[in-house]
């Protein structure tokens, strides 16, 4: 299982596409994914969609949202097993390698190209290329929710530093 938040968002399994579903569905997958297995509570998931909710508000849409939970489980069912997507007692886990969604391998290349950038300029700049070459337009592109618009923000932010990390590297080898 492979998803891909930096552009449009999509998802593999096998290599094979998956529909990633309406703008809704695809908020859900995309919080899900961005905390690959970790538990992600209704409340969460609610407020990452629509925002706050306070009162008698949040039960209705705290059940709405299994509604439109229910397709993404089903999206996310692989072959032989009960699929990556877990109801735990208080939400959702998905149980996929955090490392296959490309907008966490992406922060973890310019982590690692941090690192490496005062010991060995030319890897960090082949890191860099390699983060910078997943991007296929604006992260969570169409994604709905307060949840997405904070992480187009951040990643974009780790997309300028990246940039500009590997402009200086250039600069360094002339």
């Amino acid at each position: 299982m492979e998803i891909s938040l930096l552009g449009p968002v999509r998802a593999w399994d096998g290599g094979c596409p998956l529909f990633p579903g309406t703008p809704v569905q695809q908020a859900l997958l995309s919080m899900l994914a961005l905390r690959a297995g970790m538990e992600v509570s209704v409340a969460e998931l609610v407020e990452g969609v629509v925002g706050p909710v306070e009162g008698e508000a949040a039960g209705p849409l705290e059940e709405e949202l299994h509604v439109h939970v229910a397709p993404v489980q089903r999206l996310l069912r692989r072959r032989g097993d009960g699929g990556a997507l877990r109801s735990t007692d208080g939400g959702y886990r998905l149980e996929i390698n955090p490392g296959l969604v490309d907008a966490i391998a992406f922060e973890h290349t310019i982590g690692d190209a941090r690192v490496l950038m005062g010991i060995d300029p030319a890897a960090a700049e082949l890191l860099l290329d390699r983060a910078l070459g997943r991007w296929r337009g604006a992260p969570l592109q169409g994604v709905p929710g307060p949840f997405a618009e904070w992480e187009r923000i951040r990643l974009w932010d780790l997309h300028d530093e990246a940039s500009v990390m590997r402009r200086r590297l250039r600069l360094l080898r002339r």
